[in-house]
Order: C-alpha cells, then structure tokens, then sequence
C-alpha cells in the first residue's frame, strides 16, 4: 500500500525538476526494501579491525558516522546512493562493530579513511560526513590534499576548545564525578527542531541504529577525543570542492559554525536546511538528497 501511494506520487511529480523527480523515483525503489539486509564486514586497518558495510557499483562514495552513531545512521543516504555508485559506510574506530582503542584523535580517524580508501584501491572518492564525521573528512582533506575529489560536510565546526563533557563538568563546578546521562540529555536537546515527538525520533531511528551500545567508559574517551581539535589552522590546504550542509535547527553544531568553516574554504558551497536538526537527513532527506546530487553531478 504504501508503495502504490508512493508510485502515485511520483506520477502527480512530473511538474518537480528532473533532481526532485531523480530523489523520488529513488526514495519509491527503496522503500520496500529491508534495513535488515544490510550486511557488514570486517577489515584491519592500522592494527585495528574496521567494521563497514558495501553495496553498488559506479563511482566511489564514502560515508562516515558522527558521535555516539554508527554506520546504521547513515542508511537513509547509504540506500539512495547505492543504486548508482559504490558506497562504503564504516564505523570509526572505538564505535559500533569496529575495534576498540583507549586514546584516538580527529587525525587517527583521518589516517584510517586513507587507509580504507587503499584498502579498496579506491580512485578520488567523494566522502560525505555527518558531524564528527564532517570533522574527519575535512581533517582528511587537509593531511591528503590530493586523496578525495569532493566532500560533503554535514554539521561541521572547524574548531573545537572543550567538550560536552568538560562543559558538565564546569556547570558541576568542577567536580568530574557526574552522570554522563546529564551530557546525554544536553546533547539530546541540541539534536532535534522544535516541537519534535517521541514518536517521530522513534520514526527516525528504525532500522537506522546499530546494535552495539557504548559502556561509560567508551563514552569518556569519545567526549576526551574531541576536547580539542582544530581544522582551521590548515584549511587552506583544502583544495577539492566542498559542500556544506546544516540544519537551521542545529543546536550542536550551529549554521555559524559551518559559516566559517565556509569561509575559510577556497571552493564550497553552503546550504541552510530549513525546519532541519543536526541530522538534517531525518527531517528533510529529499531535499538533502537533491542538493548532494546537484553537487556530485557538477563537473571539477
């Protein structure tokens, strides 16, 4: 029933542009399909075993997960691209199904994706990062100037002085004995538009959530990974051309922070997703949809 209503959709379309039309018919074949088909592997790369997931055939796109996610989250776009390109979605290291380390930084994760993208002998792929993930792909696109042919950075920020973790700890006064369910709730509130239900984040997270859940522990060094980094002082070093998204509703990582990363950037282009959170993709996914193929189809 659904896809019938869905086909009829797409028929009463027509007066939509050819992209808008493209999302449709895409978001029609795909909706019948089962998350649970979705198999993973496993492959070592530097000393650590990288959980990842792949599909189709064409140009190489990577996708990559943001804080306390996994690949999983990535499944509304992972879905859409894999009818016409070879996708990768890969959880980051110490996340998901994939090894575990005590101590990493934003420049492990970046040597990691090299090593991937040699691993699988993969030529310029673009890399399409959400969050943290935006903060690996451009730290990449620094330390590996010639290794990507686009990027797509959803949510970005480009410098980062103190954590989530650091910030509860000065609201407690400094005491660091604290329920690391108060960061939770602080990063929860910034996540979502206005007026969102339950019900509907219940809706966005089916079949996009993965099965491992992080310990206290994890939790802590994931929150200390990301007390200090800093792109900024090397993005001229950028030379590929970047797309950066960002919900207007995006209270982690807000539409001014991926304005100077924008500006620091020497070919980009940035879009803000109106009535859209920090995972843009949940509210607005036909839309970001389009904007990413308009981007990938234009030529370098």
């Amino acid at each position: 029933m659904l896809l019938s209503s869905l086909e009829c959709c797409v028929e009463e379309a027509r007066f939509l542009n050819p992209i808008s039309l493209k999302v449709l018919r895409r978001l029609v074949l795909n909706s019948g399909r089962s998350s649970k088909s979705r198999i993973w592997k496993k492959v070592e790369i530097n000393g650590i075993e990288i959980a990842y997931k792949e599909a189709g055939s064409g140009g190489d796109i990577i996708m990559i997960h943001g804080i306390f996610a996994s690949k999983e989250i990535m499944n509304p776009l992972f879905d859409y691209y894999k009818n016409d390109y070879h996708v990768i979605s890969y959880d980051l290291r110490r996340y998901g199904e994939s090894g575990k380390t005590e101590n990493f930084t934003i420049e492990d994760h970046a040597h990691d994706l090299k090593a991937i993208i040699d691993h699988f002998e993969l030529k310029r792929p673009v890399v399409i990062g959400l969050s943290m993930g935006s903060f690996v792909t451009l730290r990449t696109a620094e330390l590996y100037p010639d290794l990507l042919s686009k990027i797509v950075l959803i949510g970005v920020k480009g410098r980062g002085s103190i954590s989530m973790m650091q910030e509860t700890i000065d609201r407690n006064g400094g005491k660091v004995e604290f329920d690391l369910k108060d960061v939770g709730r602080a990063i929860f509130s910034k996540v979502y538009p206005p007026n969102t239900t339950p019900e509907m984040i219940e809706k966005y997270y089916k079949g996009n959530r993965g099965r491992h859940q992080l310990t206290a522990d994890e939790r802590k060094n994931i929150y200390l990974s990301l007390s200090h980094y800093d792109m900024m002082d090397d993005i001229g070093l950028v030379k590929i051309p970047a797309l950066l998204l960002v919900g207007e509703f995006d209270g982690l990582n807000p539409p001014s922070e991926s304005k100077k990363v924008f500006n620091g950037l020497k070919d980009a282009q940035m879009e803000i997703i109106s009535g859209a959170g920090h995972i843009i993709f949940f509210e607005k996914r036909e839309e970001v949809i389009g904007l990413i193929d308009s981007f990938l189809n234009q030529s370098v």
